[in-house]
């Protein structure tokens, strides 16, 4: 036996979550408690319908963390609750996304799919005012120039970013070439980034957007505490609807057109 799909479509891997699902409504205080879990927010792959969605349909089966020509796909890891446990999430240490959707392409189950509102949308950059070399300093304009989307990080009259949530589509650029940590003197509390995606239904997007579309920046520590903490449907970020966005290697899209496969 291995984690390859079978007749049936179960992978042993998925046997195994499913099981270890059962064994949480047991073991961490019953259906509300695996709910609570399962609404965790995370920056997912393109095309991941909601959290409860997600946890449930989701086989882990890692078929997405193969497909990803970027290496950015990774498990979500234990500590972060069980109900979650090897689910996708993007991490943009080491590259970011361009909604080549070889990983919607590869899911088996439909936790990504084509069609759904979040299809080319993974979250929305936030300012790290602690971190950020340009909130300080100056000099740094970094994420405002390599953002393949424009108007998505504009810049302030003191030439600090400002994050737009109605354009940016959180592909990840400014946070994998953010240098924040190799410029700034070295603090041992501060963020390794000075801009960060975050879910557009946590509550570290919530605070930063509380005013409109034009993000604030936050401390790290709100970051931080807010990051993976979902808010109510009502108070997420509506999805980008604005600007030219990437659409896989050297292509580029408008957003608010059609969605899907065929598009």
């Amino acid at each position: 036996m291995n984690g390859s799909p079978g007749a049936g479509g179960v992978t042993r891997r998925g046997f195994l979550a499913a099981g270890a699902v059962g064994a949480a409504l047991v073991g961490v205080g019953g259906f509300g408690a695996v709910s609570g879990q399962a609404q965790a927010a995370f920056v997912r792959p393109p095309g991941a319908a909601g959290a409860v969605e997600l946890a449930s349909s989701c086989n882990r089966c890692g078929r997405c963390f193969q497909a990803c020509p970027y290496g950015i796909i990774s498990p979500v890891p234990l500590a972060n609750g069980l109900v979650t446990y090897g689910t996708p999430e993007l991490v943009f240490e080491h590259g970011a996304c361009d909604f080549c959707m070889k990983c919607v392409d590869a899911c088996p189950t439909g936790a990504l799919s084509w069609g759904v509102p979040a299809e080319r949308d993974c979250g929305v950059a936030v300012v790290v005012k602690d971190a950020c070399v340009a909130w300080d300093w100056m000099g740094c304009t970094l994420c405002h120039d390599r953002c393949p989307v424009e108007g998505a990080i504009t810049l302030d009259a003191t030439k600090r970013p400002v994050v737009h949530a109605d354009v940016c589509d959180g592909c990840g650029v400014c946070e994998n070439v953010c240098p924040s940590a190799s410029v700034r003197a070295y603090d041992a509390d501060a963020a390794e980034k000075g801009i960060v995606v975050v879910p557009r239904a946590s509550q570290a997007a919530a605070a930063a957007f509380s005013s409109g579309v034009e993000g604030a920046a936050l401390a790290g520590a709100d970051v931080a505490a807010g990051r993976t903490v979902a808010v109510s449907a009502g108070e997420a970020l509506s999805v980008h609807t604005k600007g030219v966005h990437p659409d896989g290697p050297g292509g580029m899209r408008a957003a608010g057109g059609s969605i899907g496969k065929e598009a």
